[in-house]
């Protein structure tokens, strides 16, 4: 095909990684391990990470909002109904 030369397709390729993070809030603080989907950004050597959970947290904590500190970032992670939700790193 005409024009079709020098065409390359841009990928990207993910990976399910996880780190250590820490939990601090309402006077507690606690280790966990932070899941997450990392993933290549086409034509670029850059990455970013999505789809975060929180798991296997050292210690019951309480229910309410907390700082999690986890790969050189801080976001702010809920514990609801004995889940947790994260905001994005």
């Amino acid at each position: 095909m005409a024009g079709r030369e020098g065409v390359h397709k841009m990928t990207s390729t993910q990976e399910r990684v996880n780190f250590p993070g820490i939990l601090r809030g309402q006077g507690h603080e606690a280790n966990c391990t932070v899941w997450a989907t990392k993933a290549s950004l086409p034509g670029t050597s850059e990455f970013t990470y999505t789809s975060y959970s929180i798991e296997n947290v050292s210690k019951t904590l309480p229910e309410g909002e907390y700082q999690l500190f986890a790969n050189g970032q801080v976001s702010t992670a809920l514990h609801r109904n004995g889940r947790w939700i994260s905001a994005s790193l």
